[in-house]
């Protein structure tokens, strides 16, 4: 933009910031959403601010309100500012019902509808992350865990530190390597070491975290 040479000086320099400031803004605005890291097949998204689902792509990102479903034979990372990764395994729906970033940190609730979730979160940041499931509320108090959940049937494995679920004035807690069964709202029973599927969960995300990182690691040439 061309200033003549009598613009109000003080004008000029108003309309300098302001240009400087809605970018620096939206990109504040785009770090407080989770992108899209890795993914693969279909993986569809429900946008709440313009009432739409489309398809999802690489780099593009989730916010408060926003819905994920991944198609048979799909799956997707998404990662909050590099502190938080969310893994959705094939045929999984989540709703991200709150995500914000305050002075204590980030809130985050997200509200499984069906499938599989693999959280992980940086462990030098303080957190406020919730999973909701039907009548259940889980809060980590580590820095990775999973839950699944198919109709009425509830499992949350704890793989670093301790996962809290509520559910029905009840209280449990899953430390790390175990696992909670909850269903139909009742406590099922809680096991101290994991199984063989749930060790291979824990080993497919480990390779496929060192395979993102890797990736972001390597220089272009």
């Amino acid at each position: 933009m061309k200033i003549p040479f009598w613009f109000p000086w003080k004008t000029a320099l108003a309309l300098c910031f302001f240009s400087l400031a809605v970018p620096m803004s939206l990109a504040q605005e785009e770090e407080s959403r989770f992108r899209v890291l890795e993914l693969k097949g279909m993986v569809t998204a429900y946008h709440d601010q313009n009432d739409e689902t489309a398809r999802l792509y690489q780099n593009q990102t989730l916010d408060d309100g926003d819905k994920a479903t991944t198609g048979p034979q799909s799956e997707v990372v998404l990662r909050f500012k590099d502190r938080v990764y969310l893994y959705l395994a094939p045929r999984t729906k989540i709703h991200i019902t709150r995500l914000r970033m305050g002075d204590k940190g980030l809130r985050c609730q997200i509200n499984l509808i069906t499938g599989r979730m693999l959280c992980q979160l940086d462990q030098t940041n303080p957190w406020s992350l919730e999973v909701s499931a039907g009548s259940v509320l889980c809060r980590e108090h580590g820095t990775l865990f999973e839950v699944s959940r198919n109709g009425e049937v509830l499992n949350i494995v704890s793989y670093e530190g301790a996962a809290v679920a509520e559910f029905h004035g009840q209280t449990k807690i899953a430390k790390s390597n175990e696992v909670l069964k909850l269903e139909r709202g009742k406590f099922r029973y809680r096991n101290h070491h994991l199984k063989t599927e749930e060790q291979e969960h824990l080993q497919s995300w480990r390779d496929l975290l060192s395979k993102i990182q890797g990736k972001t690691t390597t220089p272009e040439p």
